[in-house]
């Protein structure tokens, strides 16, 4: 095997630009329910919590909420939906993320991306960045693929078995 420059990292980057990866809290919380949509939803949570603690504070989970809901009518745009998915939020170290993801054109994966700054947690907005997920976050997407193949394009297309397909890790 050839050794090129390519294995090297580029100029100016080096191992301590990589963070060491440490498992986050997750949890699965429930369903949202509005005009047919089946929402469920993860939590992710980047700061460290006492055992037992709520894992966001009411007010964000509220706020997180009708922002899913004020982003329902985007999803016509793309047609052909089911008023099925997911979404994720993520507390992070600088910022709150909230993915809302839903399923279209059978086997077709859509996303919004949201999020609110750390100093103004309630204050969710539309991103128009090309971020899709970091790694924590996409467990839950891999976790959600594979329950949308096995309960949906399985030729028995069952809402419910996708519904009830929650992933139940406690970290990720």
């Amino acid at each position: 095997m050839r050794t090129s420059n390519l294995a090297q990292w580029p100029s100016g980057i080096t191992q301590k630009n990589f963070s060491i990866y440490k498992p986050r809290s997750m949890k699965s919380m429930g369903i949202l329910e509005k005009d047919g949509w089946a929402i469920k939803t993860y939590g992710i949570q980047a700061h460290e919590r006492a055992e037992g603690a709520d894992m966001f504070s009411p007010d964000l989970l509220q706020t997180a909420k009708d922002h899913i809901f004020n982003l329902l009518p985007i999803t016509r745009e793309e047609g052909s939906f089911y008023k099925t998915g997911f979404t994720v939020l993520h507390e992070g170290v600088q910022a709150n993320w909230l993915l809302f993801q839903w399923w279209t054109h059978n086997d077709v994966w859509c996303q919004l991306l949201s999020y609110s700054h750390a100093n103004e947690p309630l204050l969710f907005k539309f991103s128009t960045r090309p971020i899709v997920a970091c790694v924590y976050e996409t467990a839950i997407i891999w976790h959600e693929q594979k329950a949308w193949i096995e309960n949906v394009l399985n030729g028995k297309a069952d809402r419910q078995a996708y519904l009830d397909n929650i992933m139940t890790a406690k970290t990720c």
